[in-house]
């Protein structure tokens, strides 16, 4: 995860202040023989967010 301040594309599409961070996720999800099948990328007002993860594996 990373903050940055957004682009004028993810400022418009936002709703965002120009002076209002985001928030970038990034994940890869990886299958039982480590192969990736899945990447996530998120962007999303650091403002209005509360992250919280539970990952339950086996």
């Amino acid at each position: 995860m990373t903050a940055r301040m957004p682009s004028a594309e993810e400022r418009e599409i936002l709703r965002l202040e120009e002076d209002h961070p985001v928030l970038r996720l990034s994940r890869v999800t990886f299958d039982s023989d480590d192969r990736p099948f899945q990447v996530d990328i998120m962007v999303m007002p650091a403002h209005r967010q509360r992250l919280h993860y539970e990952i339950q594996i086996g």
